[in-house]
């Protein structure tokens, strides 16, 4: 639970707070809005621990009115021996260094961003989420490009290779992801994610690791992978690694058999929690990342957020995820890279970055 609580004319920047809370909630955080402090702090100490934040949010307050409300805050907190963090919203903290400076005396944090604007919205969401959650990793999840069996649904074809399209997709991919930041490549082996991590990745000269739970979660020869001896051959002369795979990593059986999809979902999430690095690209298959995210639920259900890319993923498009605290996925919120989108609804509703 965060709380908001402002002056009774309503959110400062023009902030729809309907629509944040209708975000949050999706993401499994309430947000509860009071214009009065002591009504708010009647609701805080109701909701006990689950409170995770408090959002100040004066358009024209004195020192004293939000020093007042941190202090019953830190008040409360203390008193059940932790720490309830606490965001000052104001137009002071855009023009003033003096406010910034007693804000963080006391321990808080500050908002020096318009939250109407693309850039602000996404800052705000991710303040909420971290107090709530925390985010261990920021994970970017890409499909293959179109492969051979994607042309005319032909799932007869064992471990298909990538179509000229799909090639033509993967340096469209690469030109957009240049600047993308990451520590390491988890890729699926089969043969259509390799070519898509080496054409997309490759100059990177970033560390891949070859893992077996991302295999497709079908059973149809398009989904089974091939023999070590197989793809050492394919990708000869590639820094690719296949030491690390199982001899039979491509038999669908075990925890690669279709009905213990879920549980092969709940082992690759726990080893991605496990992993030290906080900046990590996974390239995997239409199911599998329909299933770890949950994405054709969301969709049927209407529960998308604002800004998120609903449905699954196409053939070569990107999508980032924090991997939060409690093991759940949050959609980044990022602004659309559609040039055209300059109208100030379009400006207020975000769309994950779509790239193909």
């Amino acid at each position: 639970t965060v709380l908001w609580v402002h002056d009774s004319d309503g959110a400062q920047f023009d902030l729809d707070l309907g629509a944040l809370a209708a975000d949050l909630r999706l993401g499994g955080i309430q947000l509860l809005t009071f214009t009065d402090k002591d009504r708010a702090m009647a609701a805080a100490r109701r909701v006990g621990v689950s409170l995770r934040g408090v959002v100040q949010d004066w358009r024209s307050a004195s020192a004293n009115r939000w020093r007042h409300l941190i202090e019953k805050v830190h008040d409360l907190a203390g008193r059940e021996r932790r720490h309830v963090p606490v965001l000052v919203v104001s137009d002071a903290v855009l023009i003033s260094g003096d406010v910034n400076t007693q804000v963080t005396s006391l321990g808080e944090s500050t908002f020096a961003h318009d939250a109407s604007t693309a850039e602000g919205y996404m800052a705000l969401v991710e303040w909420i989420v971290r107090r709530c959650f925390g985010i261990e990793k920021t994970i970017t999840f890409v499909r293959h490009a179109q492969a051979a069996h994607n042309v005319d649904q032909d799932w007869s074809i064992r471990d298909p290779a990538l179509t000229d399209l799909g090639k033509r997709q993967t340096q469209e991919l690469a030109r957009k992801l240049k600047d993308l930041a990451y520590d390491i490549i988890v890729s699926s082996p089969l043969r259509r994610t390799l070519q898509t991590t080496l054409s997309v990745f490759g100059a990177s000269r970033r560390p891949v690791i070859l893992q077996s739970l991302l295999q497709e979660g079908g059973d149809s020869p398009c989904d089974m992978g091939s023999d070590k001896a197989t793809l050492r051959n394919w990708f000869a002369g590639t820094p690719l690694k296949f030491d690390g795979l199982e001899d039979d990593w491509y038999i669908k059986e075990g925890i690669n058999h279709v009905n213990r999809l879920p549980e092969r979902i709940g082992r690759l999430v726990a080893w991605l929690r496990g992993r030290p690095e906080t900046s990590i690209v996974v390239v995997a298959h239409g199911m599998l990342l329909d299933e770890l995210l949950g994405l054709e639920d969301r969709l049927e259900r209407g529960r998308t957020m604002s800004w998120e890319r609903p449905g699954e993923f196409d053939n070569c498009e990107a999508r980032r995820y924090w991997l939060l605290g409690n093991g759940g996925w949050f959609p980044v919120p990022e602004q659309s890279d559609d040039a055209d989108s300059d109208t100030e609804d379009d400006r207020r509703r975000f769309r994950t970055l779509r790239f193909c």
